[in-house]
């Protein structure tokens, strides 16, 4: 527990560099996830998102089989976040983020809404280093954590706008949108479990992000 509060504190200082830009609303999270201090999530902006792209690009799931992101965001809603196995400051936070994100979104999971974890570190993060860490945050069906080759790993990277150059210094960052769309909504900051799951559900039938695709 201490260890989390510790990284927890760590993305807060990560993350509050500089304050909103004008026009997006940087909103206080008031009710950080169990285990996260106050502050480890005091700066969430969400805003539109431009220029993503979901590329039929061949990336490989934490069971080593093949897997296309294009295919995971057919018919559903994708979020995506950006970790690796070694990372020590910002990535185990943002994992169990997703992990309690899973229980806040129910059969929803998997059916109407994909996680994805894409790993900033293919060259060390295999397969089976990606299963044993999802392990540890109870992945369940519906979550995928992917890696490849690293070619492939960084377009799919670059199309989605979460590249790092250096990746310790990666910012937090979760994509929710819809491919088919093209709407997505990009959240930065150590968002709680129920501040994503509601950004996830305006994006299913019926949510405000679906009426205003169709003009309601």
């Amino acid at each position: 527990m201490k260890s989390l509060l510790l990284v927890g504190a760590l993305a807060a200082a990560a993350c509050s560099r500089g304050g909103a830009p004008p026009g997006e609303h940087a909103a206080p999270a008031a009710a950080a996830p169990p285990g996260l201090p106050p502050d480890g999530a005091s700066v969430v902006r969400a805003s539109p998102a431009t220029g993503v792209e979901v590329l039929d690009e061949e990336l490989v799931d934490q069971d080593g089989h093949p897997v296309r992101l294009r295919d995971l965001a057919k018919d559903r809603v994708l979020a995506v976040n950006f970790i690796f196995t070694t990372c020590t400051t910002i990535c185990s936070p943002m994992t169990a983020i997703f992990g309690r994100l899973q229980r806040e979104l129910g059969d929803a999971l998997d059916r109407d809404v994909r996680l994805v974890s894409i790993s900033l570190d293919p060259a060390t993060d295999t397969p089976e280093r990606l299963n044993a860490y999802a392990e540890k945050f109870g992945r369940r069906r519906g979550w995928s954590f992917l890696t490849g080759r690293r070619e492939r790993v960084n377009r799919v990277l670059d199309a989605l706008g979460g590249r790092a150059p250096i990746k310790e210094r990666h910012e937090p960052v979760t994509l929710i949108g819809r491919e088919a769309e093209g709407r997505w909504t990009r959240v930065e900051g150590i968002a709680p479990p129920g501040r994503l799951a509601d950004e996830v559900r305006a994006f299913l039938p019926g949510g405000p992000a679906a009426r205003s695709a169709g003009g309601g």
